[in-house]
């Protein structure tokens, strides 16, 4: 899925190779994330994860000035100014990032410049996030007087710990790459040319261990999202899979594996 119109607000993605790409794109306004761009969101995402061709998913935002600068505040008096307007306003952004967590490949959150509110919420549910050294972090919710998602807060305590994710509320403040990367809500700091090598080579990599992996870890960080049989399911999916027999032969025949993700 696909826009021609790289200067509206929306979101965008496509396939190179095995990675698919969706790009947040709001230029004007830092991407910050409108009301339709949530509500797209999901169709791009699950679109890529059937996709067979796709090994690895790539979040980012257009342009080299910010990943997501959260949502479009501007549209809050308009979207968010009655009970039902508040409702359907949260539930479209929870279906949204909700569905990036669901995602069965490799997420990988590719951040520049601005990760703000909503932006670092999705940043939370990506897999793996790599940062350029001017990434910028914040989640000001005490500015606004919004209440953040107590699911997305798990996942900021399970990264960074209480202390840290305690201050980053309690406080509003902006945090810069090099404290994100201490802290834990960053991988690591890579050039772009850097994200895109590890990205390629998690593409060669197995895609049923990546897909059972994630699964076992997932649930190890919430054991009530997943049952332990499911991940047994997975495990035993991967023993017998061609690409199984075909990672045997290759280390046998001191070969390159070539997986096909059967």
């Amino acid at each position: 899925m696909s826009s021609d119109r790289p200067h509206d607000s929306v979101i965008r993605s496509h396939r190179h190779g095995a990675t698919g790409h969706v790009i947040i794109d709001n230029l004007v306004k830092h991407n910050a994330m409108s009301f339709d761009m949530w509500d797209s969101l999901p169709g791009h995402l699950a679109a890529l994860d059937d996709d067979p061709e796709v090994r690895v998913i790539v979040l980012q935002g257009a342009g080299d000035r910010a990943f997501a600068s959260g949502s479009d505040i501007s549209q809050f008096g308009e979207r968010r100014n009655t009970p039902e307007g508040v409702a359907l306003y949260n539930a479209t952004v929870d279906r949204a990032v909700a569905s990036l967590g669901a995602v069965r490949k490799p997420t990988v959150a590719r951040i520049q410049g601005y990760c703000f509110g909503g932006g670092v919420g999705l940043a939370l549910h990506c897999d793996l996030r790599y940062a350029t050294p001017d990434a910028t972090f914040c989640i000001p919710a005490g500015k606004v007087g919004v209440g953040y998602h107590e699911l997305w807060l798990q996942r900021l305590t399970w990264l960074v710990g209480p202390a840290n994710a305690k201050e980053i509320m309690f406080t509003a403040r902006r945090y810069d790459a090099e404290e994100a990367v201490r802290m834990g809500l960053v991988n690591r700091l890579l050039g772009e040319d850097e994200v895109t090598a590890l990205v390629d080579g998690m593409a060669r990599l197995a895609p049923l261990t990546a897909r059972s992996s994630k699964l076992s870890i997932e649930t190890a960080i919430a054991p009530s999202a997943q049952g332990r049989a499911a991940c047994q399911a997975s495990i035993l999916q991967c023993f017998e899979s061609q690409d199984y027999i075909e990672g045997r032969n290759a280390f046998t025949e001191k070969r390159t594996p070539t997986f096909v993700g059967r």
